[in-house]
């Protein structure tokens, strides 16, 4: 806009100022024919133009014109009849000069005038005979007349030009509105989309009319992406909520049941302590489904942080599996192919979970007796650590849905000694660790959990 009005002035600068000069050439034409119009003979000073008749423009009347004469710019020669008893100023210029100004008439209207000094023409006769003529002074001549159509010229050019700029910028402000509103038009489509999507309609997408432009498809997509792991991450809060009230639900009810028969039989010390036994199993048993949610949860929010320090591997293999085999009381037996002197760098508390982890996993689903086998290779300045055992009753199916909470082989027949978050909570704390986990089911029913990326502190 303010390009656009400076412009408008510059242009109406330019065009007046080649109005201004072509009326004033008009004055100069006309000051020249009264010019020509003066001659100096024998008798003296002649004004051909101040005869009756010749240019009655310069007559008293309403559109009269005005002129005025002077000898070396002091002695008045003649005037014409239009000024009554007024005069023309007179600035005074240098011979063969010329120069415009605006006044105001004798008559009050606005004016211009043209002010020229030169010499009168001098008239020589033909004949023979000796003339004098006078010694020829410079005249300066000035002639004025009303300048209305020169000002009515230049306010039809202003207006014009003022019309033109405000039809432009209303024309630019519909086009732009009109622009805008058409570009902004799938900014609200969508904007009234996400309005109308809530945590009960995460399953809708956002979608739009007709051709996408360039600049929002990304964005609609970006939002459907959005909206997809919200309803993932709601989705899977709800299983969890779901996974728990039911992992709850039955440890609740065998303690109110056996509550209910302690009750019945008050006096039989072997059922009470038989029955105190079954409530701390029972406790034990959710004290570590929540103590695992936490740490789970903990995990998802990104509060659990990495503490590596030098760790030796056999040292601390030997301590998880040695507690491993106390809790759960299993008659298993470890085989390490760990060299003694093999030190690693990681957080201690961390990996110790994932590997308590993956030793009750071992020992809980090998048959009796088995042998776990735990071996490591060494890869660069990492390590990969292996561990396997037999496990009759997995099928290759069940690798996928391993990691998934709450899953359990054994669900069905009434397990109840795992949580099935176990696997969940090692792939969880690996990633904090920045360590991979993969999982494996050979033809001869060896399963086998692999660790990758173990650091190794070289000496």
């Amino acid at each position: 806009m303010l390009i656009l009005t400076l412009t408008a002035v510059f242009l109406y600068f330019r065009i007046s100022q080649h109005v201004i000069k072509v009326y004033d050439s008009a004055l100069y034409d006309k000051a020249n024919a009264l010019i020509s119009l003066t001659e100096l003979d024998e008798e003296g000073l002649e004004f051909d133009f101040s005869e009756d008749g010749v240019m009655s423009e310069f007559e008293l009347g309403e559109h009269a014109h005005y002129y005025q004469l002077w000898e070396l710019g002091r002695d008045l020669l003649i005037k014409s009849p239009s000024l009554m008893d007024s005069d023309l100023p007179l600035t005074g210029i240098a011979l063969g000069k010329h120069h415009f100004a605006d006044l105001t008439l004798p008559d009050g209207r606005a004016g211009r005038l043209i002010e020229i000094n030169f010499m009168p023409r001098v008239e020589m006769d033909d004949e023979e005979e000796i003339v004098v003529i006078p010694e020829p002074k410079p005249i300066s001549l000035v002639y004025a007349r009303e300048r209305k159509k020169l000002d009515d010229t230049l306010f039809a050019i202003g207006v014009t030009i003022f019309s033109i700029v405000v039809i432009v910028l209303l024309a630019t402000a519909l086009l732009v509105w009109h622009l805008v509103g058409r570009g902004l038009l799938p900014l609200s489509t969508l904007a009234r989309q996400v309005s109308e999507i809530d945590e009960s309609s995460l399953s809708a997408r956002l979608r739009q009319p007709g051709n996408q432009s360039l600049e929002i498809t990304p964005i609609v997509d970006q939002l459907n992406h959005l909206l997809q792991r919200l309803q993932s991450a709601f989705e899977r809060e709800k299983r969890f909520s779901s996974n728990v009230a039911h992992e709850l639900r039955t440890p609740l009810s065998e303690l109110r049941s056996l509550s209910e028969v302690a009750q019945m039989m008050p006096d039989d010390r072997q059922q009470l302590i038989k029955f105190f036994k079954d409530v701390g199993d029972i406790s034990n048993q959710m004290e570590k489904v929540v103590i695992t949610m936490l740490e789970l949860a903990r995990s998802d929010a990104g509060l659990l942080q990495s503490d590596p320090e030098e760790i030796n591997l056999s040292d601390i293999c030997d301590s998880v599996w040695q507690m491993a085999i106390n809790d759960y009381g299993f008659g298993k037996k470890l085989v390490k192919h760990i060299p003694e002197c093999l030190i690693i760098s990681t957080d201690r508390e961390k990996f110790s979970m994932i590997l308590s982890n993956i030793f009750v996993n071992a020992i809980s689903y090998s048959p009796e007796e088995a042998e776990i086998e735990l071996s490591v290779e060494i890869q660069s300045e990492n390590l990969v650590i292996k561990v396997k055992n037999r496990a009759t009753d997995l099928r290759p199916e069940d690798i996928v849905h391993m990691k998934d909470r709450f899953w359990r082989k054994n669900k069905s027949q009434g397990e109840t000694s795992h949580s099935g978050l176990g696997l969940t909570l090692v792939y969880a704390l690996a990633r904090i660790l920045k360590l991979d986990i993969s999982l494996d089911l050979d033809n001869q029913s060896i399963f086998m959990i692999t660790i990758s990326g173990v650091p190794l502190v070289v000496e």
